[in-house]
Formats: C-alpha cells, structure tokens, sequence
C-alpha cells in the first residue's frame, strides 16, 4: 500500500483506535526481538552485524557534525568533556544485551493496509538493544504521543516481551531506555540536518523542533551525567 502510519496519523481517530494500531506496531517489534531474535543464527550474516561502539560513536559525531555545526552553526565549547560523555553514551549503549533490531522503526516505516501494520526500510537491520526500536516508535518525532497512551503502550510491550521470553527483565529494560532515546535523537537530528541541507529535502526541517524538544528533554533528565551535552543541547534552537 501507499498510506505510512505516519500519514495516517495526519488524519483524526478515534484515540482508541490509534492506540490499538500502535500495539499492532508493537506486536511486531515483539516478534522481532523475541522469537526472531533466537534464531538470528539462522542468518549468519544478521547475527554479524552488530550496532556496535564504533557505529554509536558514528551517530553521534554525525549529530555533531551535520546538525549542531552543519546546520545551527553553533561551536562546542568544550569538545574534550563532550567527546568523553560521548564515548560514555556509546560505551553504556554497546553495552545492553543485543536481539534483532530494525534501526529505524519509525511511523514513516511502517505501512498501513486494510487496518494492519507492516514494515519496510529493514536493510539496516542490526543486533542492539531492543530499547532503541522502542525508543525510535514511542518517541517519535514524526508524530507525538501523549505521555499516559505511551506508558501504556511502554508497558504492554513489556508485558508481551516478558510473555515471549523468559529472559527479559522488564526493570532492566526501562533502565536501558533513556541511554538510548539520547542516541536516537542524536541521530535523527543529524539525519534531519544532512537531508535538508545536504540533499535539499527542506521538510524534514519541520521535524527538528519535535526531536529537539524530547532531546532536550533527555539531556536535561541526566545532566549530571552528561553536562557538556546537556549545556551544548541547551544552546540550540
């Protein structure tokens, strides 16, 4: 078909209805990173490809490049502190226990037909933290959630991944969520950045103030821990 979720949520629904659709959307990311991911060593390949420290640091330095330098032109006060959070965030990110992920499951991904959910753009499937997908879909800067429908629909994905395998700690996971919603948003900014500027698809620049806003959001959540990209994160707009 021809009509994204993300087109389809352009269009007034019923909240329920929307909600339904999105634990559709779940449904699959649940299958993904459970009953797929035990047999990732069915493809040899897959199970290669791992989103490791390098490709995290890759994301970021992109952000850095592309979005704060490319586009905001704004200068890092102290590039030093920043790369050594950086490395951190990589280092925190690398370190999750990894299954199958998409790597970019988000609502323009993925398609509506006859009321049900399928996903396109897998290519870059890799093995990472299954947090990144749900970081990438419930955080979404194509399209916000309200915050109580995302707890909810947090914790139903919760609630099927425990269901689906024995192994997975539902407190370990939302532990490992905020890690990687920083990563993510890092990177679709940069992504945004690099389309507009580089490649000229200015109406991606209407996303930027959605990720900004989660991003500042999330650096504000651990600026303890993170204060250069916090301080950095505050000074644009």
């Amino acid at each position: 078909g021809d009509l994204s979720l993300h087109s389809f949520l352009r269009f007034p629904h019923d909240a329920g209805v929307i909600e339904a659709l999105y634990r559709r959307v779940l449904d699959i990311l649940v299958l993904l990173h459970g009953r797929a991911s035990e047999h990732v060593d069915d493809c040899p390949l897959l199970a290669a490809r791992i989103f490791d420290y390098d490709h995290l640091r890759w994301e970021t330095g992109y952000f850095l490049e592309r979005f704060v330098a490319g586009l905001k032109k704004v200068a890092v006060p102290d590039r030093k502190a920043l790369d050594e959070e950086l490395h951190l965030l990589a280092k925190t990110v690398s370190s999750f226990l990894p299954v199958i992920i998409h790597r970019d499951f988000q609502s323009q991904n993925i398609m509506v037909r006859q009321g049900a959910p399928h996903v396109i753009d897998f290519q870059g499937a890799r093995m990472a933290s299954p947090a990144y997908d749900v970081a990438s879909i419930l955080w979404d800067p194509y399209h916000r959630i309200d915050d109580t429908m995302r707890e909810r629909l947090l914790s139903y994905y919760i609630q099927k991944m425990q269901k689906e395998t024995n192994e997975f700690d539902g407190t370990a996971f939302r532990g490992t969520l905020l890690p990687c919603r920083l990563q993510r948003h890092m990177q679709a900014l940069g992504a945004y950045a690099f389309l507009a500027v580089i490649k000229g698809k200015k109406y991606f620049l209407k996303h930027v103030p959605e990720a900004l806003r989660l991003l500042r959001e999330e650096t504000a959540s651990v600026k303890k821990d993170y204060p250069a990209l916090f301080e950095l994160v505050q000074t644009l707009s």
